[in-house]
């Protein structure tokens, strides 16, 4: 599993935070419109953004599509000596209240900080796919079948180890941590269907 200990974090886990498609940050990036720190994953360089980076991306959903991307800019850089709760352009002709946004990018810092605590990858439990801690549940798993129209109900009845927050945090983490590489046959492929009171859940062994 990636971690941002370093306080740096990759364009995936950004686009989680501020809740931007990952094609928004890789733009961003690529215009130059925030900085990047040249940095490694798992072994791969990669680009990674600091704490003010994603301060900026936070502003730049919603500024996206009423600020030029030069103004947008000016706006960033502002943010390095900026005060906690505005930041001004033009002394003073233009003044941005940071103190939403703030308290938005804090909150998804949590939550992404709780979606890493609840799930383990050990190569002993299921090839060393990310489960869910205290079962061996796989998180991308329960991510898919929250896509194709399972319900928390569902979920839960399915695999009774979990709890509805796991559910909930599933796609954050799958969204935040993708599967990398060429598709391979899953540790629960063979597996087989559990009855659900409303659809077929694949089902893995929980201990």
């Amino acid at each position: 599993m990636q971690t941002s200990e370093d306080g740096l974090f990759t364009p995936t886990e950004a686009a989680v935070l501020t809740r931007l498609p990952v094609k928004a940050v890789n733009n961003a990036i690529d215009k130059k419109i925030i900085p990047t720190v040249a940095g490694e994953r798992a072994g791969h360089a990669t680009r990674l953004l600091d704490l003010h980076a994603l301060m900026s991306l936070t502003l730049e959903r919603r500024f996206s599509d009423r600020f030029a991307p030069e103004l947008r800019r000016e706006v960033f850089d502002a943010l390095a000596t900026a005060s906690r709760n505005s930041v001004s352009l033009d002394g003073g002709f233009l003044t941005i209240d940071l103190r939403e946004p703030r308290r938005e990018l804090a909150a998804s810092l949590r939550e992404l900080r709780r979606t890493r605590d609840v799930v383990v990858s050990d190569p002993d439990i299921m090839g060393g796919a990310p489960v869910f801690r205290g079962t061996r549940v796989p998180v991308h798993l329960i991510a898919t079948l929250l896509g194709q129209d399972s319900t928390e109900a569902d979920l839960l009845e399915g695999y009774p180890r979990l709890t509805a927050e796991m559910v909930r945090l599933a796609q954050i983490y799958a969204a935040a941590y993708p599967l990398r590489g060429r598709p391979r046959t899953q540790p629960w492929h063979d597996h087989p269907p559990a009855q659900s009171s409303r659809r077929k859940l694949a089902t893995i062994e929980v201990r």
